[in-house]
């Protein structure tokens, strides 16, 4: 026998009278996403901008070894290059410096008189001239002229070439970084506006996930005051995820991550790294709130 569900339990019903507020919601819901991934993409260029910096070293040039520069040339020619011995590169007169040139030339002792060893053929062949092929003909095995070897790259070149790369990369980097800045606090105010409005229609609409919207405006808000440029407000305070790019380069320039002072360095990835990662924590979170709010305000009703 089958058992009847229990009188007592309470089944939710979708709300024919919360059309017009889901309706509402859908529409502010769009603008909250469209803040949400702006925002996001905002703080994550600079978390990418520090770890370029800091540990890939894309916008600053070492001082160049010229002996490893060397090597690394050297290592780059081709490996037929290995055959050419010291010997063979050298000139004729540079083997034995110390021989004096009659001595060098060694006489070829004189052969036996006798019967010419050299084949008919050559022989008869050895007056005439060798024919020469016509215009636009070719006889026989065409030997094709050795390719020219691409000019080596010295310690200096490197070095000129690395600093424009960097230079390049570091115009590129501040010219996104800079509009980031701002359009990235000018999306989180209106990010965080947005969800206390979501919260607001629900509440007038009496429509459910109240407990997730108010996580996700809260999240939002504090969001917004890690992002936002306290330090044109008060002078002492400069921490914030949207740091200005020039800043972190001059940080970086002083050596203030490898500083001996464990405080220097605490500070200095606490500014630009640990700060910015717990702005996106937080922007995170907040928008799983807020899409468990969704669920439970729209999509139930619908």
């Amino acid at each position: 026998m089958a058992q009847e569900p229990k009188r007592d339990q309470t089944v939710r019903l979708p709300n024919p009278s919360a059309q017009p507020f889901v309706v509402a919601l859908k529409t502010v819901r769009f603008f909250a996403v469209l803040f949400f991934w702006v925002t996001m993409v905002c703080v994550l260029a600079h978390v990418a901008a520090f770890v370029l910096t800091e540990w890939v070293g894309l916008y600053s040039v070492g001082e160049v070894d010229e002996g490893a520069a060397e090597e690394a040339l050297r290592a780059r020619t081709p490996w037929l290059g290995l055959l050419e011995t010291s010997a063979s590169a050298s000139e004729p007169g540079e083997l034995f410096p110390n021989v004096a040139p009659e001595q060098r030339a060694r006489k070829r002792p004189p052969e036996k008189p006798g019967r010419d060893r050299t084949p008919r053929r050559d022989r008869e062949g050895a007056d005439q001239p060798a024919p020469v092929p016509e215009s636009g003909e070719i006889k026989g095995t065409v030997v094709a002229p050795p390719p020219d070897k691409p000019p080596q790259e010295t310690a200096e070149e490197a070095l000129q070439r690395r600093r424009l790369r960097a230079r390049y990369y570091r115009h590129l980097t501040a010219n996104v970084l800079g509009p980031a800045r701002w359009v990235g606090i000018l999306a989180s105010i209106l990010l965080a506006v947005t969800v206390f409005l979501y919260l607001q229609i629900a509440l007038l609409g009496r429509l459910g996930g109240i407990r997730q919207l108010t996580w996700s405006l809260f999240l939002a808000l504090l969001f917004l005051v890690s992002v936002l440029p306290w330090g044109s407000v008060f002078e002492e305070v400069q921490a914030g995820s949207l740091f200005d790019f020039e800043r972190l380069l001059s940080a970086h320039a002083t050596g203030a991550g490898s500083a001996e002072d464990w405080s220097q360095a605490a500070g200095y990835y606490g500014r630009y790294l640990v700060f910015p990662a717990v702005s996106v924590l937080l922007l995170a979170l907040s928008g799983i709130h807020f899409a468990g709010g969704y669920s439970r305000s729209v999509l139930a009703n619908e």
